[in-house]
């Protein structure tokens, strides 16, 4: 399939080879020799010193890479440092501030080069680690680590029907699946619904996510008898614009179209749905839509060796659905399954605009029917964008088992009242079983009453993300609650949440809470209205260094400029931070502050290597100063930072000037 893709990456390494050639060294010829046997080099691996197989290891193909690694692993080598070199080259630098391991580097490393192998998309950098193996053996080593996959129209060389064997291995390994696919059901490749029914009903996948705005149909064929429970087990699609014939059967029928035809006319009804080309036209099954509604013979007809004829195909179970974009079609769709979808664990819906009050009660009813029943899963809900805020325990109220919901708040006047109509209500003082809460809240004018209510009776909460846009709430109302009726919290983030006014309350909290193990304040205006702005961040280091379960600090966004300092004084003794985690991204900290930061930090050493996040910050001020900072702290420190330029966005910081 990409036999001359891949003859094209090997010519081209063997021009960048030759253009070389004169500087190629005995050693260098030693190395391509040993990498062309890993199965000696395997053998051998215990016999060869550590320098030597650390040399070895980016000379081999991913395929070899993966094979040797546990043999390297007894000699105490870690193959993580080439799983990571190969992911910055196919993706760019990394990002994210945390640590992986070794098992970690190779599953995305894996998982991105599968995707982009699989679906024909370009290769960024060096592919040498994809050179001496075929494509075939390429696909099925990857295949192995793939968790999560993107399922979209693929170009006409992708053909998941021929590659029956590929998707044997993922039916085994892929937990969840995004499916990227626009337009109707009807124009949708049957090799596409044939992938989806082998992961979905062959496979252990449990977690769908429909990045795009889905077709009602195909939700309604994703959905059909893998998790909700009807009383008729009739195929939603007889029900939405005449797609099926009322006489039809769920459990016979199946819908073809050839790539030319266009919706049945009368005549066509009177004829069985189901068209099989002649043989002579040799048709091609990953191109010719197809609306197959029942998997067995979406199996039979797409690829006929992949099923016996006497045998029944499984129908999967769907735990877990994110729809990131709906339109008016979806719910119609999703409501009527809601009540009976008992395998249901984890529901997330966003739009691209606010909810409707009346849509929002709705689902409220339908939760309530769900959760009423025994056997209820549901445990986790997402929903954005809410009118107001005393929907969010309409729908805890009508689900009160919920341990984790999400919500996003728009502010509008005429639903600046209590909701007309609702669920079953519960009292203020019933407890809810929330052990998580992130609550967003763009808009200025939102009232904190149904959050603070929420709060109050969530006295298991664990974890609590609140992001505001510098709200004229009562921020002190809020620090006030938490630390009164949250108690048990690990993870604490405020992000746009206005602190200047009430830093011995937020000091309070943090001593009453114990057991924090995650702490961010983002765009909190820590230090705004401060008048000695060093005695504030040396009271937060005091009081971060009595936490000693705390593992990550996040202070982003919060002008420490110069006072970025004193965080140094985190390690000092006595009880010095157990802190694994900084970041200090986006303070307008220059190179010379950075540097005795590094120094600090060097004299007061952490209890173990700290990962610092430093993107965003103006360190191309001097650079010389910025290298030597940086060479400092990368003894005691592991960093992260982009080399931002700040001269193209200094408008960003004027505030700081």
């Amino acid at each position: 399939m990409f036999d001359s893709y891949i003859e094209n990456i090997k010519n081209a390494h063997g021009r960048q080879v030759s253009q070389v050639n004169s500087a190629t060294t005995l050693k260098d010829i030693c190395l391509k020799a040993v990498s062309n046997h890993v199965e000696v080099l395997e053998k051998k691996a215990l016999d060869l010193p550590v320098s030597l197989i650390k040399e070895l290891l980016p000379h081999l193909n991913i395929v070899d890479l993966d094979r040797i690694h546990t043999a390297v692993n007894l000699r105490g080598i870690s193959t993580s440092f080439v799983w990571a070199g190969i992911l910055r080259e196919i993706s760019g630098p990394r990002k994210e501030c945390t640590r992986l391991t070794e098992d970690e580097w190779r599953e995305k490393t894996m998982s991105k080069l599968f995707k982009n192998a699989f679906y024909g998309l370009r290769f960024r950098g060096d592919t040498k680690y994809l050179l001496n193996v075929d494509f075939h053996t390429l696909l099925l080593a990857m295949a192995k680590y793939v968790q999560l996959l993107p399922v979209f129209r693929t170009p006409p060389h992708c053909r998941f029907t021929q590659q029956t064997d590929v998707l044997s291995i993922l039916e085994k390994n892929v937990r969840s699946v995004k499916v990227e696919v626009n337009g109707e059901l009807r124009v949708v490749p049957g090799g596409i619904l044939y992938a989806l029914h082998r992961l979905l009903d062959h496979g252990a996948v449990r977690n769908v996510i429909l990045d795009h705005t889905p077709d009602p149909r195909l939700l309604a064929w994703i959905l059909h008898g893998r998790g909700p429970q009807s009383a008729s087990q009739q195929c939603p699609l007889q029900s939405i614009h005449g797609e099926m014939r009322p006489d039809e059967s769920a459990g016979t029928t199946a819908a073809c179209w050839g790539p030319e035809d266009t919706e049945p006319d009368d005549t066509q009804r009177k004829r069985p749905r189901l068209s099989i080309a002649p043989a002579k036209e040799q048709p091609d099954p990953d191109s010719r839509p197809c609306h197959c509604l029942e998997p067995k013979p979406l199996c039979q007809m797409l690829v006929p060796s992949a099923t016996s004829s006497k045998e029944s195909c499984p129908k999967g179970q769907i735990h877990s659905l994110v729809i990131k974009f709906f339109t008016d079609g979806i719910l119609p769709v999703l409501f009527p399954l809601l009540p009976s979808w008992l395998c249901l664990r984890s529901l997330s819906l966003h739009g691209a605009w606010t909810f409707e009050e009346g849509d929002v009660l709705r689902l409220a009813e339908c939760l309530q029917k769900l959760s009423e029943q025994g056997g209820c899963s549901l445990t986790e809900l997402s929903v954005g964008s809410l009118p107001h805020a005393g929907l969010m325990e309409s729908l805890l109220n009508a689900c009160p088992a919920l341990r984790s919901i999400s919500v996003e708040i728009q502010f509008f006047p005429e639903y600046d009242r209590p909701p007309v109509r609702g669920t079953r209500q519960s009292t203020h003082q019933t407890e809810l079983s929330l052990e998580k809460l992130c609550v967003n809240l763009p808009n200025m004018r939102t009232s904190l009453e149904s959050l603070l209510s929420v709060l109050n009776r969530s006295p298991h909460l664990t974890s609590l993300h609140v992001s505001g846009n510098r709200c004229e709430f009562s921020s002190r109302h809020l620090i006030h609650t938490v630390a009164e009726s949250n108690r048990k919290l690990r993870e604490l983030a405020l992000e746009g949440i206005n602190l200047s006014n009430c830093h011995s309350a937020f000091f309070q909290l943090l001593h009453d809470n114990c057991t924090l193990e995650a702490l961010s304040l983002k765009d909190c205006n820590f230090l705004e209205k401060c008048s000695d702005k060093e005695d504030a961040v040396r009271q937060l280091v005091n009081s971060i260094k009595k936490l000693p379960t705390l593992q990550s600090l996040s202070l982003v966004e919060n002008r420490l400029a110069k006072n970025v300092i004193v965080l140094g004084e985190l390690f000092m003794e006595p009880s010095p931070s157990a802190l694994k985690e900084l970041d200090i991204s986006s303070n307008f900290i220059k190179p010379s502050e950075l540097l005795e930061l590094g120094r600090l930090l060097g004299t007061h050493r952490p209890p173990q290597r700290l990962l610092i996040g430093l993107k965003n910050n103006p360190l191309d001020r001097d650079l010389v100063l910025r290298d030597t900072a940086l060479a400092i702290l990368g003894h005691v420190c592991d960093l992260i930072t982009d080399y931002w330029n700040s001269r193209d966005t200094m408008a960003d910081y004027v505030s700081f000037m």
